[in-house]
């Protein structure tokens, strides 16, 4: 028992500010809102004030219905939870296809990068690997440019519409994964799950998110099926369930490096749960599962290392750019604090791709920028609030803006694409998107004070994901693209919300 209360004090460490997170968010949607401007070249957060008494208003208007959908008999003997999710996947695969199609997106930015290399690999021309070269800065992006150009050989060079059905069969499973997660959490308790399928009609930026030609929504499913099977793992003891879950980073990190997150979380977990029963022997796993999950990476780095005849694979900019680019301010109708630009690729060309050098000049950049927060106490914390706010307070996640770069240059785009794309049809997916989040944020807020004390390892492990990407990317380079699988897992924690709230009406109104 104390064993149990020790992991427990040491969890609410990042429980309790995780919570503090959320309610100040809650708030935050409520006041303000960033949004992503249209035909820019680049991703330029800008801040605006919401209109809170309309938010509360629809949000009151959008609880009520979901009161009469969630408690009303009629409706629930109609639709069985497995009926009610069927339909659910069905919709949200209908409607990653309606935007595939409609948008029909091609690769910009980093995918198109990708893309090319990928083109060129299968020409048999390995220039990507030269110094000064895109992979050879960027040495992780190996695995999404392998499965791209793996995609090609099998699909068809440019296939794209085939990558993005990938894409929504991703997405299908993701959200069944996160209600497979939402019935181990709340111990099949129905009508949380039930909660959690209703609030998932809302996620229009992940449904719009499966024109992305990019690891994001690949990774994330695998991450999140991880995460069902280490809480099956903590339930049961099985270890079956951690080779399961060793294999599914392996496959994650492979498409996108910032899964890594999710395999800290599993780690931190595996030795709280081997204190809180006395059993060291799965502390084998702890050593096993970061080596099986990048095995998957270096086995691709080596396969190429003989396809190109280097003698070694390009070590790439050293981590620490990240970080240092992650503190520093940008100019005015610039890139959001702590956002991409360009200073990690311009650092390491600036020293010759030397990395001592750089790691050197990374750290006298990082202490002057530290060096500025301690000393400008209210600076500091402008900036830092910029940077959350331009990534956990963005409704769409940059997903209209995405597909805007996607289809900018698409012959013959259709005038319903445009309508949704430049014209009223954006503002209202924005309107949508934003009331939604506020509901997302406020509900999460709710079951979060309803559940603090029914504390479990398996919750905290849970809750330690979203914390993790929390604090990473307020460490790590800001884009609020990287939010949205954090957002996407707050499903389970907002469904437990829901049902407390018509839970209280329903006691309420006298029918509990």
């Amino acid at each position: 028992m104390n064993r149990q209360k020790t992991v427990r004090i040491l969890t609410y460490f990042y429980i309790i500010p995780l919570g503090i997170m959320m309610i100040f968010n809650t708030f935050n949607s409520l006041i303000r809102t960033t949004y992503f401007e249209l035909y820019s070249d680049m991703e330029t957060a800008k801040y605006r004030f919401d209109n809170p008494l309309a938010v509360l208003l629809i949000t009151v208007f959008v609880l009520a219905i979901s009161y009469f959908f969630l408690a009303s008999k009629r409706i629930k003997d109609s639709f069985s939870n497995k009926g009610f999710l069927r339909l659910s996947l069905i919709y949200a695969g209908t409607m990653c296809l309606f935007v595939v199609l409609l948008f029909r997106c091609e690769v910009t930015c980093d995918s198109e990068f990708l893309s090319d290399i990928a083109i060129q690999f299968i020409k048999g021309n390995y220039d990507a690997f030269r110094q000064g070269e895109y992979l050879y800065q960027y040495s992780f992006q190996i695995g999404m440019t392998a499965f791209i150009e793996l995609f090609y050989r099998i699909f068809g060079i440019e296939n794209y519409v085939v990558f993005q059905l990938i894409n929504t069969g991703c997405i299908i499973i993701f959200l069944y994964m996160l209600n497979r997660i939402t019935g181990e959490l709340f111990d099949k308790c129905e009508d949380i799950q039930r909660a959690e399928i209703l609030l998932s009609f809302g996620m229009f930026p992940l449904f719009l998110f499966s024109t992305f030609i990019y690891g994001d929504i690949i990774g994330w499913t695998f991450g999140t099926s991880a995460i069902y099977f280490v809480i099956r793992y903590l339930k049961t003891d099985r270890m079956t369930e951690l080779i399961k879950t060793a294999l599914l980073i392996m496959l994650g990190v492979t498409v996108k490096s910032n899964i890594n997150i999710l395999m800290t979380a599993i780690l931190i977990t595996l030795v709280l749960n081997c204190i809180v029963k006395k059993e060291f022997k799965p502390l084998v796993f702890v050593l096993l599962i970061p080596l099986i999950s990048q095995a998957g990476v270096k086995a691709i780095e080596y396969i190429y290392v003989k396809r190109a005849g280097l003698s070694e694979y390009p070590a790439g900019i050293p981590k620490i750019a990240w970080i240092a680019m992650s503190m520093q301010e940008t100019d005015e109708g610039g890139y959001a604090p702590g956002w991409y630009n360009a200073y990690n690729w311009d650092v390491y060309v600036r020293n010759g791709y030397d990395r001592a050098l750089t790691v050197k000049e990374c750290i006298e950049d990082l202490k002057g920028n530290l060096g500025r927060f301690l000393h400008e106490q209210r600076y500091a914390l402008n900036f830092f609030y910029k940077k959350f706010t331009s990534q956990w307070n963005a409704p769409t996640f940059q997903a209209m803006i995405t597909n805007e770069w996607g289809s900018r240059h698409v012959d013959n785009l259709s005038s319903l694409a445009g309508f949704f794309i430049y014209e009223k049809g954006h503002d209202i997916l924005y309107g949508i998107m934003n009331i939604y989040h506020f509901i997302i944020f406020l509900c999460a807020s709710i079951g979060f004070y309803f559940e603090r004390k029914k504390w479990s390892l398996v919750k905290a492990y849970f809750l330690l994901n979203i914390f993790g990407g929390f604090i990473f990317h307020m460490l790590w380079e800001a884009q609020s693209r990287y939010i949205l699988g954090y957002f996407v897992l707050m499903l389970p924690v907002a469904a437990c919300g829901l049902f407390n709230i018509t839970d209280a009406i329903r006691k309420h109104m006298g029918n509990g």
